[in-house]
């Protein structure tokens, strides 16, 4: 009689789909998109790199559904409850200044290109149309929110790229030299300038009643 061979352990072949778009989105946040790969993804999930080509669908579709995830989820907690353009404005910036600084990985991937999500494409329509609907013409209001858009990216780049610390790791000679050495709190010059901006387009609304 014939003892059974032991099976050999491996890695398990199957890969969850939201484990492996969790663990993607980990890496892309830590390191860069270029930072995700079949082999990072696979010793992450104790799994084989082929097992995660086959689960993918090819390391581009992987990155481009780890981007459309975050946004969504993003987008799905926005409340467009109140009608007038401020606040659905103000919301936007509020939502995509905490989703890039959460999400890095959604920045790098708009330096490359623009978002390429059905729900990006609504919050920005729906901005627009309130805009629009509150007497801006169609162009006034399309760079009215590209205005504040790239506000809000501008922002989360530097922060993410310098640190808000970044003044306190300087010489004193050259903090003092500064126009930021007494106002440099990143929350304050976020939501002054978002404020600064608000009243801009407001100006405009009411110029176009008028």
């Amino acid at each position: 009689m014939v003892a059974d061979t032991p099976k050999r352990a491996g890695r398990p072949a199957a890969v969850d789909q939201d484990a492996m778009i969790e663990a993607a989105t980990e890496l892309a946040d830590e390191a860069g998109l270029e930072a995700v790969t079949f082999r990072a993804l696979a010793d992450r999930l104790g799994v084989s790199a082929m097992a995660v080509h086959r689960a993918s669908g090819g390391i581009d579709a992987l990155r481009h559904r780890l981007i459309a995830r975050v946004v969504d989820e993003a987008v799905a907690a926005l409340d467009w409850t109140d009608p007038d353009w401020r606040p659905r404005l103000e919301m936007f910036a509020l939502g995509l200044r905490d989703l890039l600084m959460r999400h890095p990985l959604v920045l790098e991937a708009h330096r490359r290109a623009s978002l390429d999500t059905p729900d990006a494409d609504d919050v920005a329509h729906r901005i627009v149309a309130s805009l629009r609907d509150a007497g801006l013409d169609e162009e006034e209001a399309v760079y009215a929110y590209a205005a504040v858009h790239d506000f809000v990216t501008g922002h989360v780049a530097i922060r993410l790229g310098r640190g808000d610390d970044e003044l306190d790791e300087i010489p004193a000679s050259r903090r003092t030299a500064s126009v930021f050495d007494l106002h440099h709190d990143p929350e304050r010059r976020f939501r002054i300038g978002l404020d600064l901006l608000l009243d801009g387009i407001a100006q405009r609304v009411a110029g176009g009643r008028a």
